[in-house]
């Protein structure tokens, strides 16, 4: 009977970790975000003599802001104690968030994309090659989010089936 309580709190502690993990990957997005403001507000400030371009990054700059504050916070989700109920619980609210975020993400992140093209093609000087690299990197970067979000959605799956398995044996 020890060895089975002993290997259900392995498992738990196991599952609190893979947890703790998925929310530093969300609060990476949020920095991240915060590092796509700081971009526009450096394009901002390099072209500040053409109103057109700041106001263009400017519209970017709210769009992120809004997209952080709507869909990037993690106040409900914080776990609050340490036992298979509130783990499940707090699993159930990541789930949804990251349902939300992944629903409207593309929308505001293609938003901000449109905002610094002109700014962008101005700072490559209209070199092509230069506009697209930028792309390219563009196109890296939103593959390598949706890689995540299939890995993210598994590992939630993943959680929820051993979560279950876990509360019918008690």
């Amino acid at each position: 009977m020890k060895n089975s309580n002993q290997e259900k709190q392995d498992t738990f502690q196991k599952q609190l970790k893979t947890f703790e993990k998925l929310l530093i990957g969300a609060k990476m997005a949020k920095l991240s975000s915060f590092i796509l403001i700081g971009v526009s507000i450096g394009l901002a400030i390099r072209f500040r003599e053409n109103n057109l371009y700041v106001m263009l990054l400017l519209m970017g700059i709210l769009a992120v802001v809004f997209f952080i504050d709507k869909f990037l916070s993690l106040k409900d989700i914080k776990q609050k104690s340490y036992t298979q109920t509130s783990l499940v619980s707090s699993i159930s609210k990541f789930k949804t968030y990251m349902v939300n975020r992944k629903k409207y993400e593309m929308y505001f992140m293609g938003f901000w994309m449109l905002t610094l093209i002109p700014s962008a093609s101005l700072y490559f000087e209209s070199n092509v090659s230069g506009i697209l690299s930028m792309l390219a990197y563009i196109t890296f970067v939103g593959v390598f989010g949706y890689l995540s979000y299939k890995k993210t959605e598994k590992e939630i799956a993943s959680l929820e089936s051993t979560m279950a398995y876990e509360l019918q044996l008690q």
